[in-house]
């Protein structure tokens, strides 16, 4: 389901632009420093999102670093919006680790970040809980998701403020902008309708003959709730270093 997919690209995004905090002192080699006076900043930046990446598969504890493959996220969100309830958990995802970073804007002026990523494919897992409408049709069920997505394309843009602690400054990122755009892709739902296989395999074959719709639809529910997941994911990878630590000179 579109949910957990634009989750997991968005994770990238959130994780990315926390290496940037990572981007710093005596941390192990496969850290890739970028200093802050560097005419190159991007492209150090990019760079080191590459340096980075393997160890994306089986995470870095020590670092805040999280295992991606699978990417899990216990709870994604819970919200009602347009006559829809739906809760969607557990979500298992594959495929998050072969993004590609397109571009990187970075203001150190005013600490914004903005990251451009392409994810070409995702598998993903989830439990779900829906009440409602899904491209004008009722739906009421309480079951697992699978997804498979194709051609996802990010836009992330994150703020940051300065704070003073023990003498010196940290960086702590209070405002997580996402948008997602999806390519295609394909979604099963089970156990819609209390099990009946024909009603349920006329839901699914409504959803993905309106995959463009059904994404549309539930978009900013998922972009809300993957932004509020990846802030805190990226402000628990930089709370460990001073500012200089991130972006020495």
């Amino acid at each position: 389901m579109e949910v957990e997919r634009k989750m997991f690209q968005s994770v990238l995004l959130a994780l990315i632009i926390g290496y940037f905090g990572c981007l710093c002192d005596e941390l192990p080699s496969f850290i890739h420093v970028c200093h802050k006076e560097d005419p190159q900043l991007e492209q150090c930046l990019m760079a080191s999102v590459e340096d980075i990446r393997p160890f994306l598969v089986d995470g870095v504890p020590e670092y805040n670093l999280p295992q991606m493959e699978p990417l899990i996220i216990k709870d994604l969100f819970s919200e009602e919006t347009a006559g829809m309830k739906i809760t969607v958990s557990n979500v298992s995802a594959w495929g998050c680790t072969d993004f590609f970073v397109r571009n990187i804007e970075v203001n150190l002026d005013t600490n914004e970040f903005v990251l451009y990523v392409d994810l070409p494919k995702l598998r993903i897992e989830a439990h779900y809980s829906v009440d409602g409408k899904l491209v004008l049709v009722p739906v009421k069920g309480d079951g697992n998701l699978e997804a498979n997505i194709t051609d996802a394309h990010a836009k992330a843009m994150l703020k940051g403020d300065l704070y003073e602690k023990d003498g010196d400054e940290y960086l702590k990122y209070n405002t997580f902008d996402l948008h997602v755009e999806v390519g295609g892709g394909s979604v099963r739902l089970e156990n819609l309708f209390n099990g009946d296989k024909i009603l349920l395999g006329m839901i699914n074959d409504v959803v993905n003959k309106n995959f463009d719709a059904f994404v549309k639809e539930l978009m900013p529910v998922i972009e809300k709730g993957l932004a509020c997941k990846f802030k805190e994911t990226a402000n628990a990878i930089v709370e460990s270093f001073t500012y200089k630590q991130l972006f020495p000179h």
